[in-house]
């Protein structure tokens, strides 16, 4: 049986949710953030079911964003439990100070070129300081890829893995077909949509193609909606259930394009460069996570605009603008 168990957090989404598989291995997906309220939270939830996290067997991570792996060091160290996730986590669940640094001069060149005024660009590149705080170092024990299968017993069950990069470029769905349960994490959320956060290239290819996070999500959403049997019901990252896979991806493809034709028309007018497509679109920012988040969105959708052939990027003296294609 699954137990869906709703964490607090110290972040500006207040909630996150982890899943309880009752079965043999006892198995947790997700764990929420290192904090002393989220631990008391799954210690109590877990007590609840007659169970201790010394039994857990079992942890998967669906992604590596710390609101949803923190506490999986202190889960390891107090039961020994196997550590399941994408390949793609693991420089950052082992060392995610090391991994943010990494990151800091790809994301200082995208900015710098996308015409970011340097006090916004140096609030981002502070955002991200004290993340860190939040999570323990873990290794991987199980790495998990597209087409494996978790197996239980004690009722006997399988889940399947789908590689569905979008949201963050390492997570992974659970689909049980028997059942038709999808869990779904930050993939699909009911009352938000999952930002395509901007990434660098994976650990070891310094200097290849760029994800384009928002082209990937749309086509792994498809993916989801196409499930058979169809979903029945999705548990996500943050909120309720999802009820309708279906529905929610038609209406999350239909906001995303919306947004897409409002940058495009944005453009009618002559080139752009990325920060001044973002600001009108984002007023009112303030915290640097809040302007990173919002020039991702900017991107990821020109990037879409570009995969179909509708926009170009112009690069002259250092500084990047788009404009439509004729």
């Amino acid at each position: 049986m699954l137990k869906l168990i709703t964490l607090p957090t110290p972040f500006p989404l207040s909630t996150v949710n982890a899943v309880l598989i009752e079965a043999q291995p006892l198995t947790l997906i997700d764990c929420g953030p290192k904090d002393p309220g989220t631990l008391a939270a799954l210690e109590a939830a877990l007590a609840a079911h007659g169970h201790r996290i010394e039994d857990l067997r079992q942890l998967v991570l669906t992604h590596h964003h710390v609101d949803h792996v923190g506490l999986a060091g202190t889960i390891v160290a107090r039961s020994g439990a196997a550590v399941l996730s994408h390949p793609y986590n693991a420089p950052y669940l082992s060392d995610f100070e090391a991994q943010r640094r990494r990151n800091l001069p790809f994301f200082a060149q995208i900015w710098a070129e996308g015409g970011v005024p340097g006090p916004i660009l140096e609030k981002m590149l502070h955002s991200s300081e004290g993340m860190g705080r939040w999570l323990d170092p873990v290794a991987i024990t199980r790495p998990l890829d597209e087409g494996d299968i978790l197996t239980f017993t004690d009722p006997p069950q399988q889940w399947r893995v789908y590689y569905t990069p979008g949201h963050a470029g390492g997570l992974i769905c659970l689909y049980n077909n028997h059942t038709a349960e999808l869990l779904a994490n930050d993939h699909l959320i009911r009352d938000i949509s999952s930002n395509p956060v901007l990434e660098p290239p994976p650990l070891g290819s310094v200097g290849g193609p760029r994800p384009k996070r928002l082209v990937e999500y749309l086509r792994h959403m498809q993916r989801m909606a196409a499930l058979a049997p169809a979903p029945r019901i999705a548990y996500t990252g943050h909120g309720e259930p999802v009820l309708d896979v279906g529905e929610l991806v038609r209406k999350r493809t239909a906001f995303h394009r919306r947004r897409a034709e409002k940058i495009h028309a944005a453009l009618s007018a002559g080139p752009r460069t990325l920060w001044q497509l973002t600001e009108p679109l984002f007023a009112r920012l303030t915290r640097g996570m809040d302007f990173f988040l919002a020039i991702s969105e900017t991107l990821a959708h020109l990037d879409l605009l570009e995969s179909e052939g509708r926009v170009e990027a112009l690069c002259r003296d250092g500084l990047v603008t788009w404009a439509q294609r004729p």
